[in-house]
């Protein structure tokens, strides 16, 4: 992936307030991504999946972080594990201080977290060994999950900061509202006696129930999946956690599913030798969560329509934006909004959008049309046994081109010779350079998330 030139941040609020070292961002990156198959099998894991072309999802985050003075930052690992950890190195491009944890299988979200946080001294089960990572020092963590979009800036991480501190909140969660009938699909939460507030964060107060994907629900406030909690809490909740497996008789290992309803004196297994304070602050600014595949494209029509914020390395344009040494032909047809990136060749009577983004290398055929899709650049490809296939060596069976007169849309594809039209698909390149098709809504067998 392209890098995108940053200089450290001098002047972040945390930096400013001579807070920074007692706070650590612990990103969630090991979500399976079963529902993005084979996107997610075959190429990157979610948290890589390109935004426009270029910025990888978890990088947002990384970069809010570094905005915010926060620079001791961590992410657990599990799909595809050395792609995430070969883009962000140790950080320091990026002005942060990065570290890794790997997992075989991915421990539920409150293993993520005490396994970044806690380190050698988080608990283990059955064969693991212990951490060859330091325990933080500090008192607060702040929990994104890697495949969440959102323009929950850092002046917004403060201004939680500040909420959380002041109540004496030992987790709080950003709440966004979602439509109702989407209700069964998010964990929703209660607000009791909220205070209201102005801007983007409109409420405040404490959360009086949760209810994990009901579709019954009497309040639409979805958990937006960024956390921020307190040290002494977590250390109590690593005690209880358990494997994640749906076997374990007195599960503890998810935030939703176990320490919510335990926080809130609901799950008779599990005790807290105190009540902590489970506090939420509604947004109502833009948020996303690249589920499954047609997420990934609204997430794009939402970048598009100039709704999701995103730092593109890319020159804009009366209708998008456009990258280096791409050739369009006068008589080609570009429709805004649209991204074409860098090294593409866009040839006679192409059009190109509404809603389109080409990744770097793309030749469009004469008269071929592509709109409300997405166009990978080249990446490494993972086979059936895992192996990694290097882009060097992709490109003897991945040209990267669509093919003249054909029509893709509502589509992913991450490269091939498209000879034929695509509507609502994806499409990839296996080892021996057929062209592999599969409708978009498709999932494997097992599409545990």
């Amino acid at each position: 992936m392209d890098q995108i030139p940053t200089t450290a941040s001098t002047n972040g609020w945390a930096k400013r307030r001579g807070v920074a070292g007692n706070l650590k961002c612990a990103i969630l990156a090991a979500g399976l991504g079963k529902r993005l198959e084979p996107l997610t099998a075959r190429h990157l894991p979610k948290p890589l999946f390109p935004l426009g072309g270029k910025t990888p999802l978890a990088e947002i985050w990384v970069r809010r972080m570094e905005e915010a003075g926060i620079t001791d930052i961590s992410m657990n690992l599990c799909v595809l594990a050395e792609t995430i950890e070969r883009h962000f190195g140790d950080g320091s491009r990026l002005g942060a201080n990065i570290t890794y944890v790997k997992e075989k299988s991915p421990s539920g979200t409150l293993g993520g977290v005490c396994k970044q946080a806690l380190g050698r001294e988080a608990k283990t089960f059955h064969n693991e060994q212990p951490l060859d990572v330091p325990p933080f020092r500090g008192s607060t963590l702040i929990a994104p999950s890697g495949d969440v979009v959102t323009n929950f800036s850092a002046a917004l991480l403060e201004e939680m900061y500040d909420i959380h501190k002041r109540v004496g909140a030992a987790f709080t969660l950003v709440l966004n509202p979602v439509p109702w009938e989407r209700r069964k699909d998010f964990g929703t939460v209660l607000l009791e006696a909220a205070e209201q507030r102005q801007g983007l964060i409109s409420r405040s107060g404490r959360i009086s129930d949760f209810r994990e994907k009901d579709p019954d629900s009497p309040s639409n406030l979805n958990n937006a999946s960024i956390y921020m909690l307190e040290m002494d809490l977590l250390r109590e909740l690593d005690a209880l956690r358990t494997p994640a497996s749906l076997k374990e008789p007195q599960a503890f290992y998810d935030f939703g599913k176990h320490v919510f309803p335990a926080m809130l004196g609901r799950l008779p297994y599990a005790k807290l030798s105190r009540e902590y304070l489970l506090w939420g602050i509604e947004y109502d600014g833009a948020w996303f969560d690249v589920g499954q595949k047609r997420d990934y494209l609204e997430v794009h029509r939402k970048l598009l329509e100039g709704e999701l914020e995103a730092d593109l390395p890319l020159e804009r344009q009366p209708w998008g934006f456009v990258g280096t040494n791409t050739t369009m032909h006068p008589q080609a047809r570009i429709v805004r909004p649209s991204i074409i990136g860098n090294d593409c060749i866009i040839e006679a009577g192409a059009t190109i959008g509404p809603y389109a983004v080409v990744g770097d290398g793309w030749t469009v055929g004469s008269d071929a049309t592509l709109k409300n899709s997405v166009l990978w650049e080249r990446y490494p490809y993972f086979d059936e046994t895992g192996s990694e296939v290097p882009v060097v060596e992709r490109t003897k069976v991945d040209p990267h081109r669509v093919a003249a007169g054909v029509t893709i849309d509502g589509s992913i594809v991450t490269g091939g010779q498209i000879d034929r039209n695509l509507q609502d698909c994806t499409a990839h390149v296996d080892t021996a350079g057929g062209l592999v098709v599969l409708p978009i809504d498709w999932v494997p067998a097992d599409p545990r998330a």
